[in-house]
């Protein structure tokens, strides 16, 4: 665990702050080269990308505060202390809004931009969840496997458990988006610019089901649990069914290798 990367007294430089940083960075990145080849000037899309990031980190603080209600309700003073950790991975779809304006205002290619943003996201999150294991934040349940990880003292994870090894779900999730992206990368190099869509709408299903499957190893209070899954598992099943329906469409508009 580190959660300060650099402290020079009068300001801290948190590890959190700039690995998600990094990550959303590179993911507008990929994204900025990706749509170069669809037409789509670099500078258009980190101008929407800044619109996003407002809008995700909004969105994504505003879900983790209500998730974690009870703890907020006692600390209001740390609703808004963003660079200390707390963010909500699914809260950043607020972060679409602007995507779909500018596709409106500008006509850019819906299924280009797909294939953009998700597998961008997909590599903000692989880098962005390095940042949750050095905050202490976003930790697993209990468990005897080898690689388990025991938290120091004063941290979050050591005052639930103790000296007590928890899953690092932090790494899961990133190193399964990790190898999706690599695998979205390649299937782009395929067939991006034939099939534009189709790889976007396979990590629009993917990716969710990665962090559906890690969440069953993390830990949350009780309240986060509807039906037996998680707040977040749901929106990712909501999330995998979108993708599901948008591959359909795209495949049936799309029926043969020649037609882009």
């Amino acid at each position: 665990m580190h959660p300060v990367l650099f402290d020079f007294g009068f300001f801290q430089l948190r590890t959190y702050g700039v690995l998600v940083t990094l990550g959303i960075l590179l993911g507008v990145w990929f994204a900025a080269k990706h749509l170069k080849r669809f037409g789509i000037p670099e500078n258009k899309v980190w101008d929407v990308a800044v619109y996003s990031m407002i809008f995700g980190v909004v969105g994504a603080r505003l879900a983790f505060v209500i998730q974690h209600w009870s703890y907020f309700q006692r600390n209001p003073g740390e609703i808004l202390a963003v660079w200390q950790g707390g963010l909500t991975f699914y809260g950043i779809l607020l972060g679409a809004v602007p995507i779909l304006w500018f596709i409106r205002k500008y006509r850019w290619n819906f299924w280009a931009v797909l294939d953009a943003t998700i597998p961008g996201i997909t590599l903000g999150i692989a880098i962005g969840r390095w940042g949750c294991f050095f905050n202490g934040c976003c930790y697993g349940k209990p468990t005897d496997l080898p690689w388990g990880v025991v938290y120091p003292p004063g941290s979050e994870p050591h005052l639930h458990f103790g000296d007590v090894p928890v899953h690092p779900s932090q790494i899961y999730e990133s190193i399964g988006d990790a190898i999706l992206f690599l695998l979205y990368l390649f299937l782009l190099k395929r067939i991006g610019t034939r099939k534009p869509g189709v790889v976007g709408a396979l990590a629009l299903i993917f990716t969710p089901m990665v962090r559906f499957l890690v969440d069953f190893t993390r830990t949350y209070e009780p309240n986060a649990y509807v039906l037996g899954f998680t707040f977040n598992q749901w929106i990712a099943i909501g999330l995998m069914l979108i993708g599901l329906i948008l591959l359909i469409v795209r495949l049936k508009s799309d029926p043969t290798p020649g037609q882009a």
